[in-house]
């Protein structure tokens, strides 16, 4: 009896040892798995303290990116035609400090036979390991050449705020100056004539976060208007080009009552041509993959001819398009911005300054009239949820009476 029990007590021992090990095996083992998970993915930036907040420097992780770009190009013996480079730094949005990065622009000829499709593929998988991506692909022009773009960069995360940046631009054209096919653009799902086009541009992106996701979730061509420096600023930019529709400016312009001024950086016909382009300039650089303008507010503004051609002039100088938001009949920016040369549109019909769903798809009933009697039309809503509602719904109406819903980009002259 003695001897069976010890044997008992023995193998009991034993199992309890089994256990303890395997406790510490595994703790060992989840310690190594969130060890390499954190070696995996480190910083992709880093700090440099100032007396005026941290620099958060992301210069060394887009020169990689350049440098996969260039092999992916070398690799196909690619033509480079020509490239920009600058270093930009632009201020954060919910922390004191400065975020600064690498950029170039990028013109490259691309054979006959190889589709815009295909050099997003190469190039997208030539930057993988860079820590790179292709956020977008779209068309758009280069000092005059048709081309297809590609907006390559980085997406990070900074104390809960969405960050993206574009380290480079390539410009895809032809040798003669026509541009790669194949490019992805949401057309009209309805079937029969069209009879005529409309550009819907949503201005007030950055104010709030959930009319992001409402706009982003429609599959037609919307031109996503991104206000600079408001909270949710770069998550709208960063959305609306990884939904596929195409993001702008949208330039903070002083109007006609101060009172109603609702951002602190605007632009007004009291400061000087530098001060003008020094505002312009830094508002660009806060909104990535941004491919033209348009005002906020600014019926004084618009109205005035200098002020309007110190802003244009850094829009030239950056290869964007201006589209006249029309706040003032008495604005004179589109006919300066022609006779600067630059692509532009103008806004023919604000469609929701009734925030209700029924007063906005009357709006658009109007604006698809417009378009069947003119042949296009060019109107502008707002970030809100009853306009989101409203155009969603209206979709399958517009499409019906021949409506096809295109980029502003499609209608500039």
């Amino acid at each position: 009896m003695a001897t069976g029990k010890g044997k008992t007590n023995g193998k009991g021992n034993g199992k309890i040892w089994l256990f303890i090990i395997s406790v510490i095996l595994m703790a060992i083992l989840y310690g190594k798995v969130n060890q390499d998970s954190n070696q995996q993915t480190p910083p992709k930036h880093t700090i440099e303290k100032t007396g005026s907040g941290a620099v958060v420097d992301f210069t060394e992780a887009t020169k990689k990116i350049h440098t996969a770009v260039d092999a992916a190009l070398q690799k196909g013996e690619f033509s480079v035609r020509d490239i920009k480079e600058t270093t930009k730094e632009i201020p954060r949005q919910k922390v004191e400090g400065t975020i600064r990065w690498h950029t170039r622009q990028v013109l490259v000829n691309v054979p006959a036979d190889v589709s815009a499709e295909t050099m997003k593929q190469r190039i997208g998988a030539a930057i993988q390991s860079a820590g790179g991506q292709v956020l977008s692909t779209q068309p758009d022009t280069y000092q005059g050449l048709a081309v297809v773009r590609l907006d390559i960069g980085l997406r990070d995360k900074l104390e809960q705020e969405d960050l993206t940046i574009i380290s480079d631009r390539v410009y895809l054209t032809r040798e003669k100056g026509a541009a790669p096919e194949a490019i992805s653009v949401p057309e009209t799902k309805g079937e029969g004539k069209v009879r005529g086009k409309m550009a819907l541009v949503i201005d007030d992106f950055g104010y709030n976060q959930e009319t992001i996701s409402a706009y982003a979730a429609i599959n037609r061509p919307l031109t996503f208007a991104v206000i600079p420096y408001r909270p949710f600023s770069n998550e709208a930019a960063s959305r609306g080009l990884s939904s596929g529709h195409q993001v702008i400016l949208h330039l903070p312009m002083e109007p006609l009552d101060q009172g109603a001024q609702s951002e602190a950086l605007t632009v007004t016909v009291a400061m000087s041509d530098k001060e003008i382009q020094s505002m312009v300039q830094k508002a660009i650089d806060t909104v990535p993959g941004l491919i033209g303008v348009n005002n906020h507010q600014g019926s004084r503004a618009t109205a005035d001819k200098r002020v309007m051609k110190n802003v244009l002039s850094i829009l030239k100088a950056n290869n964007l398009f201006f589209v006249d938001s029309r706040t003032n009949g008495q604005s004179v920016a589109a006919e300066t911005a022609r006779q600067m040369g630059i692509q532009t549109g103008e806004n023919e019909l604000f469609i929701d300054n009734t925030n209700e769903v029924s007063a906005v798809k009357a709006k658009l009933r109007t604006a698809q009239e417009m378009a069947i009697k003119h042949g296009t039309v060019t109107v502008i809503g707002h970030a809100r949820m009853t306009t989101a509602t409203a155009v969603s719904e209206m979709i399958p109406e517009l499409e019906a009476a021949g409506i096809q819903l295109v980029f502003v980009s499609q209608l500039l002259r």
